[in-house]
């Protein structure tokens, strides 16, 4: 026998409409949030690199390059000064960087200069481009430093610093970028150096080169980490320096051990190159023109 309510209606009629109302209601509240019908599409900010990180990646590209030597093959000149002795070449180059700044007369300065420009012009482009770049930016930064001589009616003053500058800077860039690294260690036992500044020389250069591949490798991983623009890559490129500074620590350490275990007990044995040549005899008889020349300019 079926209950009923006071209306006639059956006792379970009305649960059943509240249930379906309820269900009705609910459906009818629930909003898809606003984020869920967003596109997912992201196009991140282009970042622009800050000053201090774009310079640090080129000190670390100009640093990979020091102690590489460039072939030869192709340089005539080069070719020829290879078979001077590298002690003779190490004297001969600081010679003429004195005689060229000790002398007031801007003839000698001049006579060098078209010197230098000459053996610069036998090289092949890639080594010209090489010794030109580092050149020329002492050259901007000497020409920077004389101009306000201008003023005070030294107009030749400029002129008188960039020539002595080229003439001075490219015989070293040409003399690191041509002669092995090893042959200047031979060079410089050649002629007297201590051991313990030889070795100064050689870890340097070799770490240079090390922390110079170490620091644009550290910049390549500080850039493939970072999306879009970030205000705070400043203070990455200070820890990437950190980083550097700690690596460096460690591979100077390590090399030390790893020489003393190889037997390396402080001193540097080198091959005596002959000395009596026919073209060490020339560059001498050359270094020694320039040297009188340049008491004759005074």
């Amino acid at each position: 026998m079926t209950e009923r309510n006071t209306d006639g209606s059956p006792m379970g009629a009305d649960v059943g409409e509240t249930a379906a109302s309820g269900r009705v209601g609910t459906a009818s509240t629930v909003r898809i949030p606003a984020w869920l019908g967003e596109s997912e599409r992201y196009e991140p900010l282009d970042d622009r690199s800050s000053f201090v990180e774009r310079n640090l990646a080129h000190v670390g590209g100009m640093l990979e390059q020091v102690g590489s030597s460039l072939s030869i093959a192709r340089s005539p000149v080069d070719r020829a000064l290879c078979a001077v002795a590298p002690a003779l070449r190490i004297i001969g180059v600081p010679a003429a960087i004195v005689c060229v700044n000790a002398t007031r007369n801007m003839l000698f300065a001049y006579a060098m200069l078209a010197v230098v420009l000459v053996m610069l012009a036998l090289r092949p482009a890639r080594l010209i481009a090489a010794i030109l770049k580092p050149t020329l930016v002492v050259c901007a930064l000497s020409l920077v430093l004389g101009l306000p001589a201008v003023f005070i009616g030294q107009a030749d003053a400029p002129v008188r610093l960039v020539v002595k500058a080229f003439v001075s800077v490219a015989p070293v860039i040409a003399l690191a970028r041509t002669v092995p690294w090893n042959r200047l260690i031979a060079g410089l036992k050649g002629v007297g150096c201590p051991d313990s500044v030889i070795y100064v020389c050689d870890v340097t250069v070799q770490f240079i080169d090390i922390l110079g591949r170490s620091m644009v490798s550290l910049l390549d991983a500080l850039k493939l980490r970072s999306v879009g623009r970030d205000s705070r890559k400043l203070m990455s490129a200070g820890r990437v320096m950190g980083a550097l500074f700690l690596r460096a620590n460690t591979q100077a350490r390590q090399m030390a051990e790893a020489m003393t275990c190889r037997g390396f007990d402080g001193r540097y044995r080198v091959r005596r190159d002959r000395l009596f040549t026919w073209p060490n005899a020339v560059y001498a008889v050359a270094v020694a023109a320039m040297i009188a020349f340049a008491i004759y300019c005074g």
